[in-house]
């Protein structure tokens, strides 16, 4: 941050404790305990949508959220309420305001969370609105929301302080949603199949299950080394040879290894074990899995990404790793082949002189492959 940057920052930090200041002498409390809404801005967009220009409804609803904008037009204030579902419009009129009411809403700043009580209407324009006869401050902020227009654009800003970005941007709070829909349908899918969910250690004394550099940590009672599991394979591989045939677990691992678009420190895996199956029924569980969540997050199988039309329909083409590399080189690749690393070196994939042959071949396959794949 520039110094001009730092000093309006600070500006806004002592005026906004002022503020606080201000309210505690009046008698109010900046940060309440307790306020119930009783209705959300997205619901009530869908069930005033009819509603005419400057209609007064005798629907009184309380609502509650952060202050995203602010307007003041003399005896009229408006304010834009954001919930966890969208935006709804604050009518604040001295006519309709107790007057020690209507003087708190000069205390009010972008970023502060209120609730509100009132009838639903409809403005001059149109806009959905509560005109508010009862504005309740219950939590005050002391730092500013991030520019209101352009948002939390840097991409490490938002890495490091998603709150913000999920504060000011109604779109990343769609992903939020899009997760757990995923983890609710991956669940019900699987539970309905009597697969049974279970949760393994997550320290363990052998880091096992994958090749990465694990997070070591020490227990001081029992006066052992212990890792933060790299995966979730091997105690749910345990528990088939206990006799639970279908298993399956939604964990965190964690990696002390890079950070990337395909790399990250701590991350969460499904992982997936039936008994009497082989890989076949995998690959049939994997489509029908990927499917199902796709329909209840999209509503459909069909859908822009990453500038071209995905198609999730069944039945996806299978390929070999060894058929799709003999393709990519022009010649067939097999394990017994002894001139690996030369089609390797002809095709500007390195390898180790230490790989054997079915490292080659994955690694073949993830050069020259992997990335030209698009449908599933």
């Amino acid at each position: 941050m520039t110094d001009d940057g730092s000093s309006r920052e600070r500006e806004v930090l002592k005026a906004r404790r002022e503020t606080l200041e201000r309210l505690r002498a009046k008698g109010i409390e900046p940060y309440a305990l307790r306020f119930d809404p009783d209705s959300l801005a997205a619901d009530l967009h869908g069930r005033f949508a009819s509603l005419g220009l400057e209609q007064v409804t005798s629907d009184r609803v309380a609502v509650a959220g952060r202050i995203m904008l602010a307007r003041r037009f003399g005896k009229l204030m408006f304010f834009t309420l954001r919930d966890r579902t969208g935006d709804i419009q604050l009518f604040c009129s001295q006519d309709s305001m107790d007057p020690d009411a209507f003087t708190l809403l000069d205390e009010v700043d972008l970023g502060d969370i209120v609730g509100a009580r009132g009838p639903i209407m409809t403005t001059k324009k149109g806009e959905l609105s509560v005109r508010v006869e009862q504005l309740t401050m219950l939590t005050k902020s002391l730092r500013p929301l991030p520019e209101k227009w352009h948002g939390l654009k840097d991409p490490d800003l938002q890495s490091r302080q998603r709150h913000l970005q999920l504060a000011t941007e109604l779109d990343a709070r769609e992903l939020i949603r899009a997760r757990a829909t995923t983890l609710r349908t991956i669940r019900s899918y699987l539970d309905d199949r009597n697969f049974l969910e279970v949760e393994t250690p997550v320290l363990q004394p052998v880091a096992g299950g994958a090749l990465a550099k694990p997070f070591t940590t020490h227990h001081q009672t029992l006066d052992m080394e212990l890792k933060l599991r790299i995966s979730l394979e091997l105690y749910l591989k345990r528990l088939l040879v206990g006799g639970l045939d279908r298993v399956y677990e939604i964990g965190r691992n964690f990696r002390n290894e890079g950070i990337g678009p395909k790399y990250n420190p701590e991350f969460t895996m499904l992982e997936i074990y039936e008994a009497y199956a082989d890989y076949h029924s995998m690959m049939k569980l994997s489509e029908e899995l990927v499917t199902a969540c796709a329909t209840a997050v999209r509503g459909a199988l069909k859908f822009p990404f990453r500038g071209q039309d995905l198609d999730l329909a069944p039945p996806w083409r299978r390929i070999t790793v060894l058929g799709s590399v003999s393709q990519a080189v022009g010649e067939e690749v097999t394990l017994e082949r002894t001139d690996l690393p030369d089609i390797a070196e002809r095709h500007g994939v390195k390898v180790d002189p230490a790989w054997g042959p079915g490292k080659i071949a994955q690694e073949l396959f993830e050069k020259l492959v992997e990335e030209t794949l698009f449908e599933p």
